[in-house]
């Protein structure tokens, strides 16, 4: 996700330019500028389709990324599965199941290798290519998948989590850099957040192949990790055909090939001047090293000192709650949880699950623009902590059919709460909040903390809702039900509202100690000089 920030960025600087040239720097060129800025969105997606059509095939990686790496995770409630790594038996009913310890061990170690494929992602990148980091998850995902199939002992299955796990690090850092680099600029935020979009169409598609071999062959569960090769197969069919990216080689001051990619990428477009539009990204590029180097200036210190600190912590806070407001226990082993919660037919409401979570991230596209990043993370911490609750609490209820439809109903609840409030907001959050001079420096520090946050939940939950272990079962969600709680309250002190503020308005109202609560009705200078700039 660090690329997300650095490409928001980017494109934050380049805006400014913008402004500025038209402000009255009559010595800057005009040609040195894209001639298509003014562009609206529906008019650049009807103009640029090509390069659209681009970034989809790209996404359609994100799609594979969803189905290979939380079939692993859900796979844990199958019956086969179980009867070959199963090896805690229930002394009361002779009941197998996977011990606790190694469904803890493969998540955490899983976790640590997605921070290496992410860093080793970043070096592939610049060193070679975005298309060699594709190249780089693809031959990743193969091996884990191969290792899938062979493995017969908890070891082996932890070998085939650690390689799927480098693989999503990987895709993380590939997939985000190239659509950012190939997306026209109008549409960039846009098709960046069809990721989770796309990753939640995979974890779709792994409720439904779980259910279907529930239905017909439970005890094969081989058949679905075979299934893994449908989506590598298009994938790897999909992936030929995309070219590298034009800012690669422009980077690299390899004029020849950036301007070749430009003429397939915006082939046909009318009025595209190839020349225009590569002086147009070498001014960016100019102007981004320029920024990188003030920012290396910039030590890790200064982003505690002073009214930073308040806006460091809003940042971490905002995307924290990805994680404390219970996601690694209903996301990451949805179907396991769902066993655990005493659910007769897991699989099938794991389908329900992400069919939801596709709507509401659906939903939250508009509602992000429409209510506010801080309506909206104040509003899905708050519901997510009142259906923990009520989740958690019918745990001590009867066994029952009611109890069961009501125990589905409120994950539906959460679910969708859950991707409405945090689904992009939180990253979007970390990114605006951090005054541009720091704001690499604050979003890293931001997403560190929560990958540290998510390590450690994803170790110990499994620990907590194994039935075998310490007995939680759904009770595990009061945990998160104070850890949200706690997290909303203080969001609603620290997080301000970003939306329609540019980064200037920032920086003054946070000079002037204004609290972030009060932000969104405080009135600016820029206001009241009618000097606004829409971001």
């Amino acid at each position: 996700m660090n690329d997300l920030e650095r490409v928001d960025s980017k494109k934050d600087d380049v805006q400014a330019s913008y402004a500025e040239a038209e402000k009255g720097k009559d010595e800057v060129d005009n040609d040195h500028f894209t001639a298509f800025a003014g562009l609206s969105r529906y008019q650049a997606m009807r103009k640029f389709w090509r390069a659209c059509l681009f970034c989809l095939v790209t996404a359609f990686g994100v799609v594979m990324d969803g189905y290979q790496t939380s079939l692993p995770g859900s796979v844990l409630a199958n019956e086969g599965f179980i009867k070959q790594f199963g090896t805690v038996v229930d002394a009361a009913t002779g009941k197998v199941s996977v011990d606790a310890q190694y469904i803890s061990m493969w998540s955490g170690l899983a976790y640590l290798c997605q921070f290496l494929g992410n860093w080793m992602g970043g070096f592939i990148s610049d060193r070679f290519g975005r298309r060699y980091t594709l190249y780089t998850l693809t031959v990743v995902f193969t091996g884990g998948i191969i290792t899938e199939i062979v493995a017969r002992n908890y070891k082996d299955w932890l070998a085939a989590k650690m390689l799927m796990g480098l693989g999503q690090g990987l895709i993380q850092q590939g997939v985000l850099t190239y659509i950012s680099e190939v997306a026209p600029t109008q549409l960039r935020g846009a098709l960046m957040s069809t990721y989770g979009w796309a990753y939640a169409l995979g974890q779709l598609f792994v409720a439904i192949a779980l259910n279907t071999l529930n239905m017909t062959d439970p005890q094969n569960y081989l058949k679905a990790i075979y299934s893994e090769f449908v989506f590598l197969g298009l994938w790897i069919i999909t992936m030929i055909f995309l070219p590298e990216t034009p800012w690669y080689y422009a980077r690299k001051e390899d004029e020849t090939r950036a301007k070749k990619v430009l003429a397939r990428i915006y082939k046909g477009v009318e009025g595209y001047d190839i020349d225009r539009e590569y002086n147009a990204m070498l001014l960016e590029i100019q102007e981004e090293k320029s920024k990188s180097q003030s920012n290396s200036e910039v030590a890790l210190k200064d982003i505690f000192m002073g009214p930073h600190l308040q806006r460091s912590f809003a940042s971490v806070f905002a995307l924290v709650m990805q994680n404390w407001s219970g996601s690694p226990v209903i996301f990451n082993y949805t179907t396991y949880f769902l066993q655990q919660a005493g659910l007769p037919k897991p699989f099938q409401a794991s389908v329900i699950v992400y069919c939801i979570l596709l709507f509401s991230l659906m939903v939250s596209f508009y509602g992000i623009e429409r209510f506010g990043r801080r309506t909206l993370i104040l509003s899905g911490g708050l519901s997510c902590t009142v259906f923990n609750i009520a989740i958690a609490s019918l745990g001590f209820a009867h066994k029952s059919d009611s109890t069961d439809s009501a125990t589905l109903a409120f994950i539906c609840l959460w679910v969708f709460m859950y991707a409405f409030g945090f689904a992009g907001t939180g990253w979007t959050c970390a990114a605006e909040i951090a005054t541009p001079r720091l704001r690499a420096k604050t979003t890293a520090f931001a997403a560190s903390t929560n990958a540290i946050s998510g390590a450690i939940f994803n170790s110990v939950v499994p620990l907590m809702i194994s039935a075998t272990s310490r007995n939680w079962g759904v009770k595990t969600l009061y945990m998160f039900a104070i850890l949200g709680g706690t997290g909303t309250v203080i969001n609603f002190f620290l997080l301000p509202e970003t939306k329609g503020r540019t980064f200037a308005e920032m920086d003054e109202m946070y000079d002037q100690k204004i609290a972030p609560r009060k932000m969104k009705a405080h009135v600016t200078t820029l206001e009241e000089r009618g000097l606004k700039q829409h971001q």
